[in-house]
């Protein structure tokens, strides 16, 4: 496992650790799914659908767009701290299936991988 693949696993169990929410799924997979999941076939709808609103030139968090591969791959620690924590998409927004959950943290867990 690489020294950025335990980082982001051990961030991730630092804030499960701390567990907020006690509904949301303790899903980080242990290691990249094979085949990893594709940027632009999945991972970028499951971002446009759930986070571009906000993350975007104009969103209320465009201070942190997630509009782009570029954009999404800088913050890629802190998506998936966000996301497995399930602090993000808030909770009063729509939320994504469990199958998309598990595309995205797949992808992250692979090193974000431009594919």
């Amino acid at each position: 496992m690489s020294a950025r693949r335990i980082t982001l696993a051990a961030i991730a169990l630092w804030l499960a650790a701390c567990g907020t929410d006690a509904t949301c799924k303790r899903d980080l997979p242990a290691s990249c799914p094979s085949p990893a999941p594709s940027y632009a076939t999945q991972v970028k709808a499951i971002v446009d659908t759930y986070c571009a609103d906000c993350h975007r030139p104009g969103g209320q968090a465009a201070d942190r767009p997630l509009d782009t591969y570029d954009a999404t791959f800088q913050r890629r620690s802190a998506v998936l701290n966000q996301t497995y924590a399930c602090a993000m998409p808030p909770p009063d927004f729509p939320q994504p299936t469990e199958d998309e959950r598990v595309q995205l943290l797949g992808w992250l867990v692979c090193g974000a991988p431009n594919n």
